[in-house]
């Protein structure tokens, strides 16, 4: 529509030299119809080139904010682990996107950013979902799309004016994350369950090998070994009067529950890679062999994963 303008407003003023007196003139008529041409060529093309400019910085934008996106997803699932990037420095920092060009936008302006989080649940599964937007101010250089502070700002959050962003939703990222988590879990259990029965065999064997049975054997009815607690031990239980065959016979120590080292250490023992003593969340194993803090058998062993408050008496209680 501009472009349409210009060329009528110089069509017009063409017309009128063309049709005017000569007299005084400092040009001639030839020369002056030339400058108006070429004024009427310039005019145009620089409408178009300018145009075009804009179009490419609006297209590079929108791939941009792409790339920063994917650098927040890796950032989250590779160092941050349960939060977000403060900044979006933060994930030059630490390597998500390794282009420098990209920390302003093609018009030279800072990105905008910000985040928050939502409790929801996954398949009855509490879990804390990251959400966060980025995006350009676009050619005005004016932020108006503003932040989000809340899951209702994420929700209703749009661009707006000539701005150019992107959303980002932790969704998927958490799907996958409870996938990996339950058959952890799972596997720790299977583990602890197949040491248990290893380790009441081994008592039953022993006390039925003849001549060389030791005294705890004997004790009460000839089977004294079936009163053990045969889990390995951990000091989350404190209940007075339990004995432990891990202990008692087998002479090792407690693991320490909810620290990190006894609890890798212990997966190890499990025969299961050290990094299962933290949940995909980041948060740490905690682990009881008596949870219902019985005496005697039958004793049921519990796990969960703590960010640093006793998840064993939530679960217990549960």
């Amino acid at each position: 529509m501009r472009q349409n303008k210009i060329m009528n407003r110089l069509t017009s003023l063409l017309s009128t030299i063309l049709h005017s007196s000569q007299s005084g003139a400092m040009f001639g008529m030839d020369a002056r119809i030339a400058l108006i041409v070429a004024a009427i060529l310039t005019a145009a093309g620089g409408v178009t080139i300018m145009s075009r400019l804009e179009s490419s910085k609006v297209q590079a934008a929108e791939m941009q904010v792409e790339i920063l996106k994917e650098g927040i997803a890796r950032h989250y699932t590779q160092v941050g682990i349960n939060r977000l990037p403060d900044g979006i420095d933060d994930i030059f920092r630490a390597g998500n996107v390794t282009d420098p060009a990209l920390k302003r936008d093609p018009w030279g302006n800072q990105w905008e950013y910000s985040h928050t989080t939502a409790t929801v649940r996954i398949e009855d599964t509490p879990i804390t979902m990251q959400l966060a937007v980025i995006y350009s101010r676009g050619k005005d250089g004016v932020a108006n799309s503003g932040p989000i502070n809340s899951e209702v700002d994420f929700n209703e959050w749009q661009t707006r004016g000539d701005d150019i962003g992107t959303k980002f939703l932790s969704r998927d990222i958490e799907l996958a994350r409870l996938g990996e988590y339950r058959a952890r879990a799972q596997l720790i259990i299977d583990k602890l369950e197949a040491m248990e029965s290893a380790s009441f065999l081994e008592a039953q064997n022993t006390c039925s090998a003849g001549s060389e049975v030791p005294d705890w054997c004997t004790n009460i009815d000839g089977k004294n070994y079936t009163l053990f607690n045969y889990y390995p031990k951990s000091d989350a239980d404190d209940t007075t009067g339990v004995v432990y065959y891990w202990d008692k016979i087998l002479n090792k120590k407690s693991y320490a529950s909810g620290n990190l080292s006894e609890m890798q250490q212990m997966m190890i023992d499990l025969g299961l890679p050290a990094a299962y003593a933290q949940d995909p969340w980041g948060r740490t194993l905690m682990y009881s062999a008596n949870v219902t803090t019985r005496t005697d058998p039958p004793f049921s062993a519990s796990l969960c994963f703590s960010s640093g408050e006793n998840c064993l008496s939530r679960s217990s209680s549960e």
